[in-house]
């Protein structure tokens, strides 16, 4: 059967000002991924505070929607200190339609330019396959232009999970002018992708769907892991842009864990070193969590993925985020960690909690089950071969 020589594929993540690094960095893994197996890859990638090069591979230009679709010159001034002061995180966020909502995504003069964009990048670029990364405009465009449409899904971000059908009225405006089918919530529109990949597996998020494939953890299995067991002496802390806010994180690990080698990312903190609380905006996970006896988190499906993977039991403070809790709540009904309300999140607590799995012998040896069925679960190589079969039909 005739085959095609090279695939073109356009990975498009959701984009947000912001810190939210889940979109962008599997984006990134599934293009290096996607190009080692000589497939010719292109980005369409807004240069957010998530962004970076991603060395060898073309990225199209995208913008950066505002929150709630705020005037630039307002929302770039305002949402720093309204970061900063820990106002952003006391939002209850009860679907995943919601965070589309906060982060602009819906704004209906954003939704209408960022489709233009990615319309014509598919027009110029003209790609067999486009990949939305969670980017709703991705998704919309691919259908408009009639192009195969791969999607990255999870279990609570589903219509079927929770939604808020109120807001669909500037995505349905926009629909109608594109002649596109109308959507009952925004999240149905995950539900017209060709195939869906979801990046973890079924004990963690059961999905039944069609066209639907498990890929695990993206990330390659972690090297010489077997030499990772004999000093598992450090504490790891991301939580991201998470109810908790980042000064309190400071406080509670300084006061928690006095004789241990803490280590927090945050770009909200003044990089340093205060006694044995390290503190950077990026740390490179792949080496500390190879070192880490427990893994403090907000539950984004990276980070559990990321901690478990390397089989790290987790502390996880989801916060008011309904997807982070669903995981967070995946994490332990596995043994594989404790979740934690926030309202419980003090030196206390979470030194408690760090005992608990220090002295579980049974946390340890679930989180290490749980991050060898992600890793032998395929990772790029499950989107590979799909992309694969779809070339030899065509």
């Amino acid at each position: 059967m005739w085959c095609r020589v090279s695939m073109r594929v356009l990975i498009v993540p959701m984009a947000a000002m912001a810190e939210t690094s889940g979109p962008f960095s599997r984006c990134r893994l599934i293009a290096k991924g996607l190009k080692a197996a000589n497939m010719d890859i292109a980005t369409c990638i807004a240069e957010d505070v998530n962004y970076k090069v991603i060395d060898g591979i073309k990225n199209y230009r995208l913008e950066v929607p505002m929150p709630f679709g705020l005037p630039k010159f307002i929302a770039s001034k305002s949402f720093p200190i309204a970061q900063k002061l820990g106002i952003t995180s006391r939002k209850t966020v009860n679907s995943f339609d919601q965070v589309l909502l906060f982060t602009g995504n819906l704004d209906y003069n954003y939704l209408k330019t960022s489709v233009s964009t990615i319309a014509n990048v598919i027009k110029e670029y003209r790609p067999d396959i486009v990949y939305s990364e969670f980017n709703i405009s991705a998704i919309i465009a691919a259908k408009k232009e009639k192009v195969k449409l791969f999607t990255t899904v999870s279990y609570p971000t589903q219509h079927e999970y929770a939604h808020d059908s109120r807001l669909t009225k500037n995505l349905n405006r926009l629909l109608c002018e594109l002649d596109l089918p109308r959507v009952e919530s925004v999240l149905q529109l995950f539900d017209w992708a060709d195939v869906s990949f979801c990046p973890s597996i079924k004990e963690l998020e059961d999905i039944d769907k069609p066209n639907l494939f498990y890929c695990g953890a993206l990330k390659d299995k972690p090297k010489d892991f077997h030499l990772s067991n004999a000093n598992r002496d450090k504490i790891v802390i991301y939580m991201g842009n998470g109810t908790i806010s980042a000064n309190a994180v400071f406080k509670v690990a300084k006061e928690a864990f006095a004789g241990y080698d803490v280590y927090i990312a945050s770009s909200y903190l003044k990089e340093g070193d205060y006694r044995n609380v390290h503190v950077a905006p990026r740390w490179n996970f792949d080496e500390l969590l190879l070192e880490a006896g427990v893994f403090i988190n907000h539950g984004g499906q990276n980070s559990v993925v990321d901690g478990l993977i390397y089989g790290v039991p987790e502390i996880v403070v989801p916060g008011k985020v309904f997807e982070r809790i669903f995981n967070a709540s995946g994490v332990e009904s596995n043994k594989a960690g404790v979740m934690l309300n926030y309202k419980d999140f003090n030196s206390n607590t979470v030194r408690a909690a760090f005992e608990r799995i220090v002295n579980s012998g049974e946390m340890k040896d679930n989180a290490k089950k749980l991050g060898e069925k992600l890793i032998n679960a395929g990772g790029v190589n499950v989107i590979i071969n799909k992309i694969k079969d779809m070339n030899a039909e065509l």
